[in-house]
């Protein structure tokens, strides 16, 4: 029996806990919090903080004098780096720190494609208002301003003209550990969000799917997802410039092994560019929840295998269906929720693949800033693209909040 150490055991990684347990694996995971969700599936909890790459090599360092661990990974937790570094420490498959590291630093990341003629939007450098300023007058709005080290859209602000820079400076900068922002060029074509993973050095693109931002008039200046429909629209010939220019933006980093998530933009002329790249299978149960559904495809359960160093056939991450799930988000107030509505409706409607609302009464809701706020997500099913679309924005709407809004 083979043991695999989940970094993260958070309510999204509760699926791949009871995956791991189907396989018939021993698993270990690691969190800060010892009343975790997914502690509910582990074998053996060790606590520390996923972020704390220090601590949690500490740990399973010590944890595994005893007791052998095969494997190591995570799911919808930006930890790539501490996976990398507990692999490395452990002997185990993983991919290689140096090269993970540059995840964490969108800069280094962006020098990277531009260096090997990678398409990515323009940016530019900034640690402090003075350049900003410069900058941004130098250059056309609408503009992206963001943390180099950010994650889940934290910090993340679309500049117009009219906009305070030294609000929006202190914003971004507010979220950023790292003291450096990009000032980055604003594309406004459809983006995509695509999952894959090496095998034998050539990436395969296993599910694409359409991002909405169609409520950014309502949340910027902040940028928030609200969901999307997958499969893509785009097919064919178009997934194949995605795939090659995702692999040729991994190994200008130096990644070719293991998971690669892609935030990608298409550009005036319908051209792929890649926003940035991710180590990690994505969060909002995209890889537990909609892959699977949508393509039949078990990608969380091929990467559980590469971490275990057994050997992945292509053929396991070619598309067994095609079937379309829209996907949206709750938005309400920031304030005290005095009650929720409509939940026990839209559960009993046949094509709702999955409801899930994250706030009942008597909770505060925060203003919605990034993704983490979001209230909830719903998943509909449908027989075309528009059907499943349209259902899921029908559901949303069907979902109310009742809150007291705070002066």
């Amino acid at each position: 029996m083979k043991t695999l150490l989940i970094i993260g055991a958070g309510m999204e990684q509760a699926e791949a806990y009871k995956l791991a347990k189907s396989k018939g694996l021993t698993v270990v995971g690691t969190d800060m919090d010892p009343e975790a969700p997914a502690f509910e599936f582990a074998d053996v909890r060790l606590i520390a903080s996923t972020r704390d790459v220090d601590e949690t090599c500490a740990v399973v360092g010590a944890f595994a004098k005893t007791h052998k661990i095969d494997g190591v990974m995570t799911i919808a937790n930006d930890v790539p780096y501490t996976v990398a570094k507990v692999a490395e420490m452990l002997g185990v498959p993983g991919a290689p720190s140096e090269a993970v590291a540059r995840l964490t630093n969108k800069a280094e990341m962006k020098r990277a494609f531009q260096a090997a003629g990678v398409a990515t939007p323009a940016f530019c450098e900034i640690r402090t208002l003075a350049e900003l300023e410069a900058e941004a007058g130098k250059r056309s709005f609408p503009m992206i301003l963001k943390p180099s080290d950010g994650r889940g859209a934290k910090g993340v602000l679309y500049l117009e003209a009219e906009m305070d820079l030294a609000w929006a400076f202190d914003h971004a900068m507010s979220a950023c550990g790292s003291g450096l922002l990009l000032l980055e060029a604003y594309y406004g074509g459809p983006q995509l969000s695509v999952e894959g993973m090496f095998i034998g050095g050539r990436y395969h693109a296993v599910a694409f799917a359409d991002r909405n931002y169609s409520n950014l008039p309502l949340t910027k200046p902040y940028i928030v997802e609200d969901g999307g429909t997958l499969p893509s629209r785009f097919g064919g010939d178009m997934q194949e410039k995605i795939r090659a220019v995702i692999e040729a933006g991994a190994k200008a980093m130096g990644l070719h092994w293991g998971v690669v998530k892609a935030d990608i933009v298409l550009d005036d002329a319908g051209e792929p560019a890649i926003i940035e790249l991710a180590g990690r299978l994505s969060g909002n149960y995209l890889a537990t929840h909609h892959i699977p559904f949508a393509y039949g495809v078990d990608l969380v359960g091929a990467v559980m295998d590469l971490c275990l160093g057994d050997e992945v056939a292509p053929e396991r991450l070619v598309p067994k269906r095609m079937a379309y799930l829209g996907v949206r988000y709750f938005f309400p107030p920031a304030g005290r929720v005095v009650a929720v509505s409509g939940g026990d409706e839209v559960a009993a409607l046949p094509y709702v693949h999955e409801l899930m609302i994250y706030r009942k009464a008597g909770d505060m809701q925060p203003r919605i800033e990034s993704h983490g706020a979001r209230a909830g997500t719903v998943m509909a099913e449908g027989a075309s693209y528009e059907e499943a679309t349209e259902r899921a924005e029908a559901c949303a709407a069907m979902i109310k909040f009742v809150v007291e809004t705070q002066k």
